[in-house]
């Protein structure tokens, strides 16, 4: 993406095979000639948007609940040093069928549930109607939530 998008003006902090516990715990960013940490390098200045993109390289190698524990602690970490920043969790990308049949990268474990449409209005904001402090829906919309999980169920 550094290379190819055309996104001249952004800043990056990848490496390739990146995980998200290693995001959190390692030093891979080269700033001012040596390795910092992600906390570091998000110390250096503040960003208007934060984009992420992480999560392929744990399939297989963690249950559900590790890696979701992992990735609270890089969101946790990136809203303590970007406050106001605008954080983008970004989907992970399929991978083709082939790699799918002969790898622990099942596509059939990669979901994105997107439920905000469920419950937004027209300015795709939560419907106040539906919220009692503006944040959280409030329980009788808690059928309706369970039924759209339902829809996308998959059974192992």
């Amino acid at each position: 993406f550094h290379d190819y998008a055309g996104l001249g003006n952004a800043t990056y902090f990848t490496k390739n095979g990146l995980t998200v516990k290693d995001a959190v715990e390692k030093s891979f960013i080269e700033l001012d000639g040596k390795k910092v940490t992600l906390a570091e390098a998000l110390g250096t200045r503040q960003f208007g948007k934060v984009y992420i993109l992480l999560g392929i390289n744990e399939i297989g190698a963690y249950t559900a609940a590790d890696w979701a524990a992992q990735y609270k602690s890089l969101l946790d970490l990136v809203r303590e040093k970007q406050p106001d920043a605008v954080i983008f969790i970004q989907s992970i990308f399929h991978t083709t069928q082939k790699k799918s049949d002969s790898s622990y990268f099942k596509n059939e474990v990669i979901f994105y549930l997107d439920l905000n449409p469920l419950f937004d209005d027209e300015n795709g904001a939560l419907r106040a109607d539906y919220s009692g402090d503006g944040v959280h829906v409030r329980a009788p919309y808690y059928v309706q939530w369970r039924d759209e999980l339902y829809r996308f169920g998959v059974v192992k």
